[in-house]
């Protein structure tokens, strides 16, 4: 037996699916003079989705990435306010191209697959937005790893989610074997909220917060940075060793996915817990999974290298309760993990 919810969803995807299938276009786009694509989402609901994005006006200085761009609403509007916009499907969308050439655009488009997108052949971004895909890909941490790679301030995560189904103060996913999301086969899976904000974090993300949530919507900005952190070290804290924390060399490698670094801290009290804990590795803040007392009274911290840290010399830093260490030098080189 179905539930509300889950009928309430069939029968929007039913109607878009009709509408998309007799117009084929899925973005309502002000072209200019009057004319508007015939998208299946009206243009007021675009601009009130891009609304909920919160994004300002003025882009100007921003590199932004629009994964699964689709028929591109998203990408020229970021292009209107001033962004440097690339964006990437996993196909070529025909409305795309057409609306590109009436707008006279400089967006940039690649044909890939989110797990396909790396920072060696398309750069970092101030801004990622990743609208509308999460739900339909069968391997969410990885695209979000993915996601969180090529993203170098914040990103922008809109998608489907099953509060209403599954109310939950705990993280939870459905997975969809067949067509049971809408009646779609590339419907995969659908986390609830406290599901998407946990995904995020375990991406490498370290304050994602929820912008909205509607009946099966949300959308949640990610951050790559602390909110705070103090530039000025105190000398009680201090960083006294670094090493891969896998087989405790000196060497930390970059390449490939759950490479962690082990820091050995002094001036930490022993009953410290991960969740006070703020470490940076290479400017960017990490979340880490492990703290506890370790030699000589040292507080051993297992940490994430970041997605997106670049092969070559980093610093690592710790913060607690507004006070700073030093910062400590890692070589960070190429090799493979798991």
């Amino acid at each position: 037996m179905t539930t509300p919810i889950y009928e309430f969803v069939h029968q929007v995807a039913d109607e878009r699916r009709q509408q998309f299938l007799a117009n084929r276009w899925w973005h309502s786009i002000d072209l200019g003079n009057g004319f508007i694509t015939p998208g299946a989402i009206p243009l007021a609901e675009m601009q009130a989705n891009f609304a909920y994005l919160q994004l300002p006006e003025d882009l100007t200085g921003k590199r932004v990435l629009d994964i699964g761009c689709w028929d591109g609403f998203y990408s020229f509007e970021c292009e209107r306010r001033g962004a440097e916009v690339v964006a990437v499907d996993c196909w070529r969308p025909e409305g795309f191209f057409l609306a590109h050439e009436a707008l006279r655009s400089r967006v940039q488009f690649h044909e890939l697959s989110v797990y396909q997108l790396s920072r060696a052949e398309l750069g970092k971004f101030d801004i990622v937005l990743f609208l509308g895909v999460l739900y339909h890909l069968r391997h969410p941490l990885l695209a979000l790893e993915r996601v969180c790679e090529m993203t170098d301030d914040f990103a922008l995560i809109e998608t489907h989610v099953i509060d209403n189904a599954r109310a939950a103060n705990f993280p939870v996913i459905e997975f969809y074997e067949w067509d049971e999301l809408g009646g779609q086969y590339d419907n995969w899976c659908g986390p609830n909220t406290v599901g998407l904000l946990a995904l995020t974090r375990s991406a490498g993300f370290v304050r994602p917060e929820v912008l909205q949530q509607h009946v099966s919507r949300s959308v949640v900005k990610a951050y790559r940075h602390w909110d705070q952190t103090v530039s000025e070290p105190v000398s009680s804290l201090r960083i006294r060793e670094i090493s891969n924390a896998i087989h405790f060399q000196p060497f930390v490698p970059q390449t490939g996915r759950h490479a962690y670094v082990a820091i050995w801290v002094e001036g930490l009290p022993s009953t410290v817990k991960r969740e006070q804990l703020r470490v940076e590795i290479g400017g960017y803040g990490i979340a880490p999974y492990y703290a506890g007392i370790a030699k000589e009274q040292w507080i051993q911290i297992n940490a994430p290298l970041p997605p997106g840290l670049p092969i070559g010399e980093a610093s690592a830093r710790v913060s607690f309760e507004g006070q700073t260490s030093n910062q400590a030098a890692i070589n960070v080189v190429a090799g493979t993990t798991w």
